[in-house]
């Protein structure tokens, strides 16, 4: 009888801790925006985060007043990364969330999908002055869609570099490409010699690479953020 009642008790003491951790897993907030939601006072900083179908992800949170941004990419000028990375590597992500770092392909992708969210970049230019684009929507494709990126509208204190007509280097509805897959429009790999991004023929704007490129400005420092619109 003692024996059974102990059996008892052990299999409530592991159903209860199974009911907590799953419990506690479903709290897990899906972005940065969520953490501000819950909490008002919430500041700018390392986060967990998970969003639908995946795994936890350490991120990076900037908190403003219109609400949290994830950070999905930093880069400086001169970085340690050289950003030339394979498929495999911009899927999953590389570097340091504290400093120059890529969230990775496929959480963007699943970031995206559970929501309708915004990309906004800030720039810190040569003469530490702050510019910015935003675009009013953006996701990517799945991997079997090459991760292909898709943007709203323009606006910022720069010269759209993203989604302007310009022949050669749209930005926007290309698939991404790396040193190992090359799905640009041009003749030679764009990705083996600016790092990973979403190229038509190279274009003006590749910001994943030693020296950031937007035409039109000398990068110190470049974050790509994300939030949701409703």
């Amino acid at each position: 009888m003692r024996l059974m009642k102990m059996e008892q008790r052990i299999f409530f003491q592991i159903g209860f801790f199974l009911i907590l951790m799953v419990a506690t897993i479903s709290a897990v907030p899906r972005d940065c925006t969520a953490i501000k939601r819950r909490n008002k006072r919430a500041t700018s900083g390392l986060y967990v985060i998970q969003p639908v179908r995946s795994p936890l992800l350490v991120v990076k949170c900037v908190m403003k007043r219109n609400g949290g941004w994830t950070v999905i990419q930093r880069n400086s000028r001169g970085s340690k990364i050289t950003w030339k990375e394979s498929w495999t590597t911009y899927k999953y992500g590389f570097g340091d969330v504290l400093s120059d770092h890529w969230l990775g392909n496929e959480y963007i992708y699943l970031l995206t999908k559970q929501n309708r969210y915004k990309l906004r970049i800030e720039f810190i230019d040569s003469r530490n002055i702050f510019r910015y684009a935003e675009y009013s929507s953006f996701y990517l494709e799945s991997e079997k869609g090459k991760y292909t990126i898709r943007l709203g509208a323009f606006s910022g204190n720069v010269r759209d570099q993203m989604t302007r007509s310009v022949k050669t280097a749209m930005v926007d509805n290309q698939p991404f490409s790396t040193k190992d897959r090359d799905y640009d429009n041009y003749s030679r790999s764009c990705g083996a010699r600016f790092g990973g991004w979403w190229f038509d023929a190279c274009g003006y704007a590749y910001l994943n690479y030693k020296y950031p490129t937007w035409s039109g400005i000398s990068i110190k420092k470049v974050t790509m953020m994300i939030q949701p619109t409703c």
